[in-house]
């Protein structure tokens, strides 16, 4: 401490030795800074090198991650659309609670797009034509490619890629999985024979080949996989539909990102075949992936597993208004306040700059509407909607 009158100066092993002369003990500010806006934390780095590392710690940026989750405005909403052509891909943000969406980023001639997964408040998505992976952080506007991936031998008939993404939080390391699934020919029909996997750890610089497990092997897991607590989750529902189906049991095949190892767990007999996985305030929920078959003023049922280790599902009825059962609305995992996204499949959406979305609010059994405007593209191909968390991480520094 330094004894000029006044001043305090201190140091900080992670902040490689470089003083602060300030009022405030460190402590203090980085409870202070970890409770802003990301665009204003943004500011604070260039205020002095002090500030700028200590809010690059990797410390700093979990906890400000880990209270913009309750922090209004530390929730937004990313939509992502095409133009008419599929060449470009334009993502814009908006805020959780509606209102004017803003540009945010705009990826040029990349031919049809996926995005896969979306994890601690980063994207994952896929280029078809390009056979490409990228890793999107909307907070920071980052956007890395990574490195190619193997394909299957080519006198093998496959289908797939199939990408999914998740975090491990006792290594704090993110993982993408990338799985093909290998078909044969059995009485002039194809089949599902096998899937073949590999990793990619980000902060690395090549893919990993990964066994699966005989019994996961030869399952369909081919929906989205959605990742909980540090684990990745498919339903075995048949995705591809050149095939016919070899399993007929309802499981959930679950890839432990720390232990890379795939596990199969065993669905309620009146589990419906129709569910698709979402994660709903740290939990594994399944729910109608569209309503578009319900009549009018009949409840949808959502499966929340409340006890993971006993694998313990319980079932909640939600009753929908009638002007919202048509057209189709599909379901995504909310972020807030226990709350789910649904929301019209916006490919069927007629051009319009605005679009409406809907929150299912657990606690108070109640749904409200939330409008976005400002979508602005010509002949515009709409293609999804994500919950996002503020997320300060730097992917280049990962």
């Amino acid at each position: 401490m330094s004894n000029k009158k006044g001043t305090l100066r201190f140091s900080s092993s992670n902040t490689c030795g470089i003083t602060n002369e300030g009022y405030l003990p460190r402590e203090i500010l980085e409870d202070i800074l970890t409770r802003l806006p990301a665009k204003m934390v943004g500011q604070c780095k260039c205020i002095c090198k002090y500030w700028r590392a200590l809010i690059e710690e990797p410390s700093f940026v979990e906890l400000h991650h880990f209270r913009s989750k309750s922090r209004p405005g530390g929730c937004y909403r990313v939509i992502y659309l095409t133009t008419g052509d599929f060449q470009n891909i334009h993502f814009f943000s908006a805020n959780y609670e509606g209102g004017l969406a803003q540009p945010l980023f705009t990826y040029l001639k990349s031919g049809s797009c996926e995005v896969e997964a979306s994890v601690n408040g980063l994207l994952c998505w896929y280029l078809e034509v390009s056979e490409s992976i990228l890793i999107m952080n909307p907070t920071t506007k980052e956007l890395i490619t990574l490195p190619p991936f193997t394909r299957p031998a080519n006198h093998v008939r496959y289908a797939g890629p199939l990408v999914s993404f998740g975090f491990d939080p006792s290594t704090k390391q993110y993982k993408v999985l990338n799985m093909y699934h290998v078909l044969k020919e059995r009485h002039g029909q194809l089949e599902h024979s096998h899937c073949e996997c590999e990793i990619f750890t980000l902060g690395t610089h090549s893919w990993r080949k990964i066994d699966i497990v005989p019994q996961a092997s030869h399952l369909e897991f081919g929906s989205r996989g959605v990742c909980v607590g540090g684990v990745i989750h498919w339903r075995n529902s048949w995705y591809y539909s050149i095939c016919s189906r070899t399993v007929d049991g309802e499981v959930v095949v679950a890839f432990d990102l720390k232990e890379e190892r795939f596990r199969v767990f065993s669905l309620p007999r009146e589990f419906p075949h129709t569910r698709c996985l979402v994660e709903l305030g740290g939990h594994l929920a399944a729910c109608e992936k569209s309503f578009l078959e319900l009549p009018e003023n009949v409840p949808v049922e959502l499966w929340i597993l409340e006890d993971y280790d006993n694998w313990d599902w319980v079932k909640e009825r939600i009753t929908l208004p009638r002007d919202i059962v048509r057209p189709p609305i599909y379901t995504n995992g909310a972020i807030q306040a226990g709350e789910i996204l649904l929301h019209v499949l916006l490919t069927l959406l007629p051009v319009s700059t605005d679009m409406e979305v809907y929150y299912y609010g657990r606690n108070k059994r109640s749904l409200r509407k939330i409008e976005i405007t400002g979508l602005s593209l010509p002949n515009p191909v709409y293609k999804g909607v994500f919950n996002l968390v503020e997320n300060l991480v730097s992917l280049r520094d990962i």
